[in-house]
């Protein structure tokens, strides 16, 4: 093989045109201009409406809303989903120290290996759970000894918070006379009767209306 021949490297043919390339990326990018103004109106939405059923929920107890179409189609239902609390360790200090004072037989006197950083240190793994879980359960920061009968208050425990409220979103299933919610919402929404009321920033502009015909001139209404 020559030196000239050793240089040369073989170029293979483009396999996308320059059309194809610029109809790819223009979609891309129109459907990521669209992506950011859909995400932004669901999740002001989505913030309005779990503050609603909170309120709706606290005045009337009511935790299930039909979502129609501007005709009155329903198209599925909105569901509240309570929130959820279980008691932590807010002070392991204290906890440990009632513990140990409480049930000596639960500590742990001497570590043969390092304690994983979500354990309590100084007591038994095991019957910081079984603690946990029943104040989780009675929903208060207190245990019962079931030897002594004896109900205690357990410091450094507070019941809190473990998963927020929230909401769910769940579209009508296809029956013999009605289509799915999905489908209902799609021929809303190609109709052009959505766009207005919930993404008014890519609604189309209402049509202008076609300017009235001049009067007719009086010298032209007498001949």
């Amino acid at each position: 093989m020559s030196a000239e021949e050793s240089t040369e490297q073989a170029v293979d043919a483009p396999k996308f045109t320059a059309a194809q390339i610029k109809a790819a990326t223009t979609k891309e990018a129109v459907l990521k201009a669209l992506l950011d103004q859909v995400d932004t109106a669901y999740k002001d939405a989505r913030k309005d409406v779990q503050a609603m059923l909170d309120e709706q929920q606290r005045t009337t107890g009511g935790t299930k809303f039909d979502a129609t179409l501007p005709d009155g189609t329903k198209v599925g239902d909105v569901r509240l989903s309570g929130g959820e609390t279980a008691a932590k360790i807010t002070d392991e200090q204290a906890f440990v120290e009632w513990a140990h004072k409480q049930f000596p037989s639960e500590a742990i006197t001497k570590l043969v290996r390092p304690v994983p950083a979500r354990l309590v240190k100084g007591v038994q793994p095991r019957f910081v759970t079984l603690l946990l879980e029943q104040m989780t359960a009675a929903g208060v920061a207190q245990v019962h000894d079931a030897e002594s009968g004896e109900l205690f208050d357990v410091p450094g425990v507070e019941i809190k918070p473990s998963r927020a409220r929230t909401h769910s979103v769940n579209f009508t299933r296809e029956t013999k006379v009605r289509r799915p919610g999905r489908e209902l919402v799609a021929d809303a929404w190609r109709a052009g009767i959505l766009a207005p009321i919930v993404l008014p920033a890519l609604a189309p502009p209402p049509p202008t209306a076609a300017p009235a015909p001049a009067a007719a001139d009086e010298s032209e209404a007498a001949a």
